[in-house]
């Protein structure tokens, strides 16, 4: 039996764009995920939005107008909030290594990621 990899589990690339902001960007984190990978004009991952990061905004009292994916988004590492090189994985990423990096980084949602860009996301169902 072959070991699964990250593209047996993945679902196409949704994401935000680093332009969107405001309505469009809650709009979009009120579907089924609770984090969305955010792309660059060329579909390259730059950083990943969650809910919380929303959250976070709204308590330091800045209104949904004020949030963008540009300002909201984190690398998505546990230990610092933004990197050149926000996490991701590949297509052909072992299944156990994504599991390991979900809980590392204490992700709800991981990018798959081809030649830099989006191809597909994994989020801690469908794992299960």
């Amino acid at each position: 039996m072959a070991t699964q990899a990250a593209r047996d589990v993945m679902l196409p690339g949704v994401s935000l764009h680093i332009k969107d902001r405001g309505s469009t960007l809650v709009k979009k984190l009120l579907g089924k995920y609770h984090a969305l990978p955010v792309v660059n004009d060329d579909h390259e991952v730059v950083g990943i939005v969650s809910e919380q990061n929303i959250l976070d905004a709204l308590e330091e009292k800045k209104t949904i107008f004020e949030c963008s994916a540009t300002a909201l988004m984190r690398c998505g590492h546990a230990k610092h909030v933004r990197c050149a090189t926000p996490v991701a994985v590949s297509p052909d990423t072992p299944l156990h290594d994504v599991i390991k990096t979900i809980f590392r980084e204490q992700l709800s949602t991981l990018p798959v990621v081809e030649n830099r860009k989006l191809v597909g996301i994994i989020h801690r169902k469908n794992i299960l």
